[in-house]
């Protein structure tokens, strides 16, 4: 094998490894989103009550 051509099967196998990890990281995002928009939705509640009882 030339220099070259395990060069490039190593810069290959570093981007399929990358790509799983984006994969991981994108499903684990999928499945975090409702307790997100949850959470975001629970202290957007709270902080409108907040300001209710400053007036």
């Amino acid at each position: 094998m030339t220099r070259t051509y395990r060069r490039e099967r190593s810069m290959l196998s570093r981007l399929r490894k990358l790509r799983q990890h984006t994969e991981v990281i994108g499903q684990i995002l999928r499945d975090l989103r409702p307790l997100i928009i949850g959470t975001l939705s629970i202290l957007g509640v709270a902080l409108h009550q907040f300001v209710a009882l400053l007036r």
